[in-house]
């Protein structure tokens, strides 16, 4: 049993050192896990933490020393939390009592949810995953990398002209023989240059600007070099350090993948189907009720606020 924040460090220590190489006991559900002051927490309420936790991936998500000791210490400090509330009488009246049982109509949504989720049975899609494969094999393909080293003059600190004109100088004595990564260290504008000297990985993706990308794209091998482009930071002179193609793979090598693709997006329609039903049920309201809502909680003599 361990009762301090230095114990708790030691036994996720403990955890880390036994790691997997044999299977623990497994321990009655009232065995006393840890103890904090007034708070116990046992096996039991660690199950019960895990109920909204799938059972499929309960074991991954606990094969962590840092998420155990995580969990333990937040149901330490929410049980003694709780043992504060109770000594102020904080768990009396209807009120309290009704949000207990909306707490329980809360979790048991939570686990319907997961049971039809884990439990619906959506057939065979093998066929499916097929045909998605075939309409785009190169969406399932090993992406390729391309990097690429650049040195950019912005125009933050000076004139668009006077940009040009310091990029057009190194473009040319660049292409005379001057050493392209010195001249990067010493004129880039780019702060990064200081941890990765220039260079820019996925350097033709979406995600840069679309000119510079537009620019890597056009170079062909390892050590070609840009001539000078323009984008939304500035000027850009740009070398090639390397490209690796896509990689195919076969259907056999992506088949799990993309059939638990469908079958969690036919469970996930399945499951709004049933929430559209429910919703679409006949609703019942009484309308100066729910109006009533707005000035329910105001103060004695307060106003109305104008929405």
């Amino acid at each position: 049993m361990f009762n301090s924040p230095r114990l708790i460090f030691s036994v996720t220590l403990f955890l880390s050192a036994v790691g997997t190489g044999h299977a623990a006991e497994r321990y009655p559900t009232d065995t006393v896990v840890a103890k904090r002051g007034d708070a116990v927490v046992t096996m039991l309420d660690l199950d019960a933490a895990l109920l909204r936790v799938p059972e499929r991936i309960r074991a991954n998500v606990m094969n962590s020393p840092k998420r155990i000791e995580e969990l333990i210490d937040r149901l330490l400090t929410n049980r003694q939390l709780a043992n504060e509330g109770r000594a102020e009488k904080l768990n009396q009246g209807e009120a309290f009592n009704r949000a207990v049982q909306q707490e329980t109509e809360n979790l048991l949504s939570e686990l319907r949810l997961i049971e039809m989720r884990s439990n619906l049975d959506v057939g065979k899609v093998d066929e499916l995953a097929r045909e998605r494969y075939d309409v785009n094999p190169e969406a399932y393909a090993i992406q390729g990398t391309t990097s690429a080293r650049h040195i950019l003059i912005d125009t933050k600190s000076r004139s668009e002209e006077e940009a040009r004109k310091l990029a057009d100088e190194l473009y040319a004595r660049i292409a005379a023989g001057e050493d392209f990564d010195a001249l990067v260290m010493k004129y880039s504008d780019d702060p990064s240059k200081t941890s990765n000297k220039g260079v820019i990985f996925a350097a033709d993706s979406d995600s840069m600007d679309p000119a510079f990308a537009d620019a890597v794209k056009k170079l062909a091998n390892a050590g070609d070099i840009s001539p000078v482009v323009k984008s939304s930071f500035g000027f850009h002179i740009i070398k090639l350090e390397q490209r690796t193609a896509a990689k195919p793979r076969s259907f056999d090598e992506v088949k799990q993948q993309i059939v638990a693709e469908i079958e969690k997006t036919m469970r996930e329609a399945k499951v709004k189907e049933h929430l559209d039903e429910l919703k679409a049920m006949p609703l019942e309201a009484t309308p100066e009720v729910v109006a009533s809502l707005r000035t329910r909680y105001l103060p004695e003599g307060a106003q109305q606020e104008t929405p």
